[in-house]
């Protein structure tokens, strides 16, 4: 022990005296020295600081590890309850429907059915009578043959020199009836004989019906104000009533909905938009698609009462 004791301190002295010679011989002498000693000391201090990167992660990970734990339990017991609070309130609904059931069973009480909507309406096809076929018609020149049966079509129809269809009240027509061509709106019912029916087109004066603006964007079709478009005898139609903004290149729709045809019809496009100082409705001009359609065949809407509405009562 005593000679362990008494080496300890030359052994301190001579690393110290090596260590000040050191300081004062050249670099280029102990470049080498330097390397090895740098090689010997590198397998250490990679241990040693794998050892500390390794500690820090365990802390880190018992640090947040019991908080993430809470959390999750947290989130499945949460879960879990509303599972729980769902298959009770399933349960209460089918408890009271069977209750609802036995009630109505013990009072004589017939279950609820669905009312028949009041009015239904059918599309009815019709060919538009060319010109040489309607002349003959308006001159009674078609019904020689039939007069004598009673087979005459009526004056209104006969002096009206409107463009004319082969249907009339023999199909149902009323005055009024919108009439298409595919989705486009063509206009309306003017007059109804026995056989045949005059139009009033989109541009026709005396044409009136709702009307909606729309304006294709990058989420669709946006429909926006509504207003009435009416015809004055010219090639283009009128959209009055409006107050919002409108652009050159909107597009007009028809207004409301009554639940009987699923989509809106199509009017034609805006073509010229005002706003004259001091006034707040628009002056607003549309293009009718209806005026590049040949017209051959034309879908009208007939409206009625539901026979089954009737009859259920």
């Amino acid at each position: 022990m005593m000679k362990s004791s008494v080496s300890s301190p030359w052994l301190t002295a001579v690393i110290l005296l090596a260590g000040t010679v050191l300081l004062f011989v050249p670099s280029e002498n102990t470049r080498a020295l330097r390397a090895r000693m740098r090689d010997a000391l590198r397998p250490g201090q990679s241990v040693v600081r794998l050892a500390v990167e390794s500690t820090r992660s365990w802390t880190l990970a018992w640090q947040s590890s019991p908080r993430q734990g809470r959390r999750i339990r947290q989130l499945e017991d949460d879960l879990r309850s509303a599972r729980l609070e769902n298959r009770r309130l399933a349960l209460q609904i089918a408890g009271l429907n069977a209750g609802v059931q036995t009630l109505r069973a013990q009072q004589g009480i017939a279950p609820p059915t669905a009312t028949p909507p009041l009015v239904t309406a059918r599309l009815i096809e019709a060919r538009v009578l060319g010109e040489e076929t309607a002349a003959l018609w308006r001159g009674r020149k078609l019904l020689a043959v039939g007069t004598r049966e009673g087979l005459a079509e009526s004056s209104l129809v006969l002096d009206d020199a409107r463009t004319q269809i082969d249907v009339g009240d023999d199909t149902g027509l009323s005055p009024g009836d919108a009439v298409y061509a595919g989705r486009i709106v063509i206009g309306k019912i003017a007059e109804v004989g026995r056989y045949s029916s005059t139009l009033r087109l989109v541009t026709d004066p005396g044409y009136s019906g709702r009307a909606r603006l729309a304006r294709r964007t990058s989420r669709g079709l946006t429909f926006g104000a509504e207003g009435t478009l009416t015809g004055d005898g010219g090639s283009l139609c009128r959209l009055r009533h409006i107050s919002d903004p409108v652009s050159v290149g909107d597009e007009v729709f028809t207004g409301g909905s009554d639940g009987l045809i699923p989509h809106p019809m199509y009017y034609g496009k805006v073509v010229r938009a005002e706003l004259e100082s001091g006034s707040q409705e628009w002056l607003v001009w549309v293009q009718p698609a209806a005026a590049t359609q040949r017209l051959e065949t034309v879908l009208v809407l007939r409206r009625s009462v539901n026979p089954d509405r009737v009859l259920a009562n």
